[in-house]
């Protein structure tokens, strides 16, 4: 029966490669060396048991994991997309809450520039890059709360109303003072 079965298969495929036949160990190391692909070893383990129960050939099994890798790739892409479509829908919420905040001066006015201007200014100076970076893949870097906050920071610091983040500056100690500690005249 497995021998009719295997000549159907074989009609197919002009290979004299071995559909069945399940070899000692599955070697699925050409997997494991892949970028962009995270290995997952728990479905592999899942996953050979029923390659073996089938009796599939080392040839058979790369087929079928080449066929999965190719399905989660696809996946991929289309959740990529996905992320990348919701990440426009929220930027284009945030523009529109922008022009509809009453707090903001009109977006054609050289207020509006001045105002933006001074939050991008705010937004270079203070925000790391990781924060950045952050602000930017999550569509919140048009969101009117953050400009508003980056345009609040940028007046203090226009106006030098920043509080002080730098220590005071510390006496410097004479050699003695170092060796023999500090004599207060109190």
């Amino acid at each position: 029966m497995q021998e009719e079965t295997k000549n159907l298969i074989c009609l197919n495929d002009n290979s004299n490669e071995e559909l069945f036949g399940k070899p000692e160990k599955y070697d699925y190391s050409k997997y494991t060396t892949l970028k962009d692909i995270d290995f997952d070893e728990e479905l592999i383990k899942k996953f050979r048991p029923i390659a073996q129960k089938l009796n599939l050939s080392q040839s058979s099994f790369d087929a079928l994991m080449d066929i999965a890798l190719e399905m989660s790739q696809k996946q991929n892409a289309i959740y990529e997309k996905d992320d990348e479509t919701k990440l426009q829908e929220k930027v284009r919420e945030y523009n529109e809450m922008l022009t509809q905040d009453t707090q903001m001066p009109s977006q054609n006015s050289i207020g509006f520039r001045e105002y933006m201007k001074t939050a991008d200014l705010a937004f270079n100076t203070f925000a790391s890059q990781e924060l950045k970076e952050l602000f930017k893949k999550t569509g919140l870097i048009y969101h009117p709360e953050l400009i508003k906050m980056f345009n609040k920071i940028g007046t203090l610091a226009k106006e030098d109303a920043l509080p002080q983040t730098k220590k005071p500056a510390v006496k410097e100690l004479t050699p003695a003072e170092i060796l023999y500690g500090r004599r207060d005249n109190n």
